[in-house]
């Protein structure tokens, strides 16, 4: 508290992004380990998409939460509430985008569709 209000002086948040991609249970034909190939490596990048996305949103949480103010709050008891609900915002747009990004790379002649057809029909 300062004066009354309370700030937000310090947050370190820690992030640890964790991919966890599909891997062949056995060895496979020369022709389909290609394609298998082709196909992880593009699901590979798919992926580090969505974890730049979280990258992001963990750095506008820290932006926003460094300095956080709410006047007239001795005990940090409203700080709370309000943090959490700008917090929840950020997180929702997040979860937004990754949606949109995934409509669009699963969608009609999206990038991971264009991957999963080659790699069933043989491309």
């Amino acid at each position: 508290p300062e004066g009354g209000a309370c700030v937000l002086k310090t947050a370190r948040p820690k992030l640890t992004l964790t991919y966890t991609l599909p891997k062949p249970a056995t060895p496979m034909p020369a022709g389909l380990q290609k394609r298998w190939d082709s196909f992880a490596a593009g699901l590979a990048a798919h992926e580090k998409v969505h974890g730049a996305q979280i990258v992001d949103m963990v750095q506008k949480i820290e932006a926003l939460s460094v300095g956080f103010t709410i006047a007239d709050d001795p005990g940090c008891k409203k700080i709370r509430t309000e943090l959490t609900a700008r917090l929840a915002e950020l997180s929702q747009a997040q979860r937004q985008a990754s949606r949109d990004f995934d409509r669009v790379e699963f969608g009609p002649g999206g990038n991971l569709q264009r991957l999963v057809l080659a790699f069933v029909n043989g491309e």
